[in-house]
C-alpha cells in the first residue's frame, strides 16, 4: 500500500493526513509540504494550497483564508477583497487597517500608496492632496 494524495507515511505503513496549512499532491511515500507564502490550505488531507485573493498576502503554512491580509496600500477585511487606497490616502502596513488621509503639507498622487510625499520646500497643501500641483507657495514665497 502507498499513501494517497493529501496523506504521508512510509510505503506499506500507516498514512496520516496532511495538516491544515500543508499539502501533498502525489500518491506515494513523500512528505507533506508547507503552503508557501501567499497561499493557504484550510483542510486536513489537502492536495493543493489555494491562492490568497488579489492584493493580499499570507505567511507560509497559512491554514485559513483569513490569514490572507491586505497588502500595503490596500484596505479591507482579512480574507476578503482588498481595495487600493485612493490618491491622497495611504496605508503603510499589511493588515485589515484602513487607509489614512495624507496630512497637510503632503500628497499622494497614485492609488495604492504606502506613504505620502512631502511638498517641496516653501510650499504647503491641504490634507488629502492627491497631486504635487496641490502644493502651493507658502505665504511670503
Amino acid at each position: 500500500c502507498i499513501c494517497s494524495i493529501g496523506y504521508e507515511g512510509p510505503d506499506g505503513g500507516a498514512c496520516s493526513a496532511c495538516l491544515a496549512g500543508w499539502f501533498k499532491g502525489v500518491n506515494g511515500s513523500g512528505s507533506c509540504m508547507e503552503c508557501v507564502a501567499g497561499k493557504y490550505q484550510n483542510a486536513t488531507g489537502g492536495s493543493v494550497c489555494e491562492s490568497c485573493p488579489a492584493n493580499t498576502e499570507s505567511l507560509a503554512g497559512s491554514d485559513a483564508m483569513t490569514d490572507c491580509i491586505c497588502s500595503i496600500g490596500y484596505e479591507g477585511p482579512d480574507g476578503g477583497a482588498c481595495s487600493a487606497c485612493l490618491a491622497g490616502w495611504f496605508k503603510g502596513v499589511n493588515g485589515s487597517g484602513s487607509c489614512m488621509e495624507c496630512v497637510a503639507g503632503k500628497y499622494q498622487n497614485a492609488t495604492g500608496g504606502s506613504v505620502c510625499e512631502s511638498c517641496p520646500a516653501n510650499t504647503e497643501s491641504l490634507a488629502g492632496s492627491d497631486a504635487m500641483t496641490d502644493c502651493i507657495c507658502s505665504i511670503g514665497y
